[in-house]
Formats: C-alpha cells, structure tokens, sequence
C-alpha cells in the first residue's frame, strides 16, 4: 500500500510540475518530493483504478468551494484553517471554531508519520510500537487535531501519506459552502464560542 501510494502522488507531483522526475531511489526514500495535492488510496480490495479531480471551475455556480494546503506536521492546525481560507471562507488572523458557523463541509487530509520518529523535536513511538501499527496511531493523532480545529468529530483522516505532502504532514482538502442562506455544513449543538 505505502509502495503504491508513494509512487502514485510523485507521477501526480510530476504530471502537475511540481517536481522533476524521480529516480528509482527517491521512491519511498527522498520524502523531501512530494505533491501537495494529491491523496492516493491503495489496497488489496480495490481491484482497478480509480481517479477523482476536485476542483474549482471558473463561471460554475453553487454553493460549496474547495480549497486546498498542507499539514507540515501532525500538530499542524495552520494548515487546516489554511485549507480553509484557500476554499473562500473569511476568517480571522487566529480563528477559532466559532468562526466556522456551520460552513464547513467536510475536511479530508491525508498523513504520514515522520520517517525520523518525531514531531517537532519530540520522540513519538509510532514506528517500533509493537502493539499498534502506526496507521492508527497517526490517523487518531490527525484526527485528533483537524476535531479540535473544526470542532466537529467527523473527519476523513487517510493513511499512508508516503510523497503526499511533506514528510510527517499531509494534503488537506476542504469544502465549504459560501451560499446564501442558512449553511448545510455541521454546527456543533451547545458547541462553546
């Protein structure tokens, strides 16, 4: 899955320019090539390709934008609200939850664990747990954080990030809706401004 992953968002990073093309050794190695939007799904129970473009299209109404950022790291809650910002939400220099007030639609963000074995500095055990595969130990991490920034505990937090953002971090995606009216995304019931 990692192999497949990997190799999928660096051709996205090179078919968009974001990078050269790679060398058999960068694959799963030179973590500093990556695409900062593509999230690339594998696994034994898909048996064919698959493709979605989201996007933005010029003189397409509606009511839902998309935007797009990174997560640096696992901690990363800027690269949220920069997601955020990037679909056309208006918000504060330092946002908060009360800010969102039931525009935001979903948010789906993709992480990886550091290949060092830390986050900002500080040691994680995630690689050599032995009990606890390091899919669920940084997807309830990310998870974890995009609640705490969106206030809403439904996220879509994927795996195995591998050349999919920085090392560590992750594509992030969000959908607002910018309609008139009242809004269709999640407002927390007795949420504290």
């Amino acid at each position: 899955m990692d192999l497949s992953n990997g190799t999928t968002g660096l051709g996205i990073a090179v078919a968009l320019g974001e990078i050269e093309m790679p060398t058999d050794a960068d694959v799963m190695n030179n973590r500093d090539l990556y695409s900062s939007v593509a999230s690339c799904s594998s696994g034994v129970e898909l048996d064919q390709a698959q493709v979605v473009v989201v996007g933005n299209a010029r003189g397409v109404g509606g009511r839902y934008r998309i935007g797009h950022s990174v997560m640096r790291d696992a901690l990363d809650a800027d690269g949220i609200w920069a997601a955020i910002k990037d679909a056309g939400l208006e918000l504060p220099e330092r946002p908060h939850t009360s800010d969102i007030q039931g525009r935001l639609v979903n948010v789906f963000l993709k992480c990886e664990v550091s290949q060092d074995g830390q986050v900002r500095g500080r040691r994680n055990a995630m690689l050599d747990d032995s009990d606890v595969h390091w899919h669920r130990q940084i997807k309830s991490c990310v998870g974890g954080v995009t609640a705490s920034v969106t206030g809403d505990p439904a996220v879509f937090v994927s795996v195995s990030a591998a050349h999919q953002g920085p090392d560590g971090g992750g594509p992030v995606a969000a959908i607002v809706d910018l309609g008139s009216g009242e809004p269709t995304g999640y407002a927390a019931p007795g949420a504290p401004a």
